[in-house]
């Protein structure tokens, strides 16, 4: 069992609760699991399955179709548990572990994440759409396909919101980067499954995209989701070693651009704008100031925080995987993050993710609340034209 190499980690939770609901002077209580919150049950946040996998390690519980839903229903794999821990459990490998195991043992993933798998092993994609599809967006970019640079599209920012990426590329031309491009040889970044436990599907993708990139030269990765960010940058090294590329977000790239005054913005939103942090952006990868220094250099924007932010932000509702197989819960999610928007006076959210821009935006429009991208929200500024 996979679970077994985490037997120590285990061993250090204290079952304080604390990762259910924290408390402090400012906030009474300060929810933490966004899951708990919505289901109820104490299986569904970090203590009620460290539990389930202590049970299960001693052999008093047993996988099966129950509690395989319960695992995969019953987290987001968010990190707020994690990065609230006083005792620093990391919660996150645990429940990674569980989900391999149940995929090795022929039980999980459950049917929807099957259905993400396949499309991802056959199609290289999470869609199932033609590979070819991929690059429709850059036709007209004239990007090369080698070079030092790269940008790392993505499926949903090449499938499902290609003015992203479309403008992640040309606000870095306007301020004369030149980035190259895989094409259609780009391939699923692997972030699905290995949220999902189907790691020899991930590693296939792992292995394809690095080879391409080690054989055209990038020394540097860009890209504009904040899954494919940490994936690249932090599970790639974990799953198959150390790598010749850095890996940046596009909003640590802009926010040095707009500090060097090589960007400049042409016009002016004078409305109420706050962020929502993606958890892969923050809580897993630090990044908290970048997005929110170039939102603050926009000339008329009066910048809001929610109340839950930086380390302690609420998850979109998305969290890799639960935006596809549970969607219900998701958009309950979503709407509690939304409301915290409307409470901060916000009129736009800015957010740095395009699985959390698919989550929050249904939440927002009846909440007559706008969602957009960071690279979008920057390009328009810009005037630059990315329809």
């Amino acid at each position: 069992m996979t679970l077994e190499k985490y037997e120590k980690e285990l061993s250090k939770c204290v079952l304080c609760g604390i990762c259910s609901r924290a408390y402090f002077d400012r906030i009474k209580s300060f929810k933490v699991c966004p899951t708990r919150e919505e289901c109820g049950f104490e299986s569904y946040d970090a203590k009620g399955k460290i539990l389930i996998a202590r049970a299960l390690l001693k052999g008093q519980l047993d996988y099966d179709d129950k509690l395989v839903k319960r695992l995969y229903e019953g987290c987001l794999l968010c990190g707020n548990c994690k990065s609230i821990c006083p005792l620093g459990v990391d919660t996150i490998s645990i429940f990674k572990a569980m989900r391999q195991d149940m995929v090795r043992m022929g039980l999980g993933p459950v049917e929807p994440l099957k259905i993400v798998d396949t499309n991802v092993d056959e199609k290289f994609n999470v869609f199932g759409e033609d590979p070819a599809k991929r690059f429709v967006w850059a036709k007209d970019l004239n990007i090369p396909k080698e070079g030092e640079t790269f940008y790392f599209g993505g499926c949903y920012d090449s499938y499902r919101f290609p003015q992203t990426a479309t403008a992640a590329v040309k606000i870095l031309n306007k301020a004369g980067f030149e980035v190259a491009y895989l094409y259609d040889d780009e391939w699923c970044c692997g972030a699905p499954q290995i949220a999902d436990g189907s790691i020899t599907v991930a590693e296939k993708m792992l292995k394809h995209n690095v080879a391409l990139l080690k054989a055209r030269g990038a020394k540097r990765i860009i890209t504009s989701c904040a899954g494919c960010f940490h994936t690249l940058k932090t599970d790639y090294k974990e799953i198959l070693g150390e790598q010749p590329f850095e890996v940046f977000h596009i909003s640590e790239i802009i926010s040095k651009l707009m500090e060097s005054g090589k960007i400049s913005l042409n016009s002016d939103v004078t409305r109420k704008v706050t962020y929502h942090d993606p958890c892969h952006l923050g809580r897993y990868e630090g990044i908290y100031d970048p997005p929110r220094k170039i939102i603050e250099k926009i000339s008329g924007v009066e910048f809001v925080e929610m109340l839950r932010n930086r380390e302690r932000a609420w998850c979109c509702g998305g969290g890799t995987t639960e935006y596809a197989t549970f969607p219900e819960l998701a958009a309950k999610i979503a709407t509690t993050r939304v409301e915290e928007a409307k409470t901060a006076g916000a009129e736009i959210i800015v957010t740095a993710c395009p699985l959390c821009v698919s989550v929050l935006r249904p939440a927002a429009y009846k909440e007559k609340v706008e969602v957009y991208d960071l690279p979008v929200f920057i390009a328009k500024g810009m005037g630059l034209e990315i329809d």
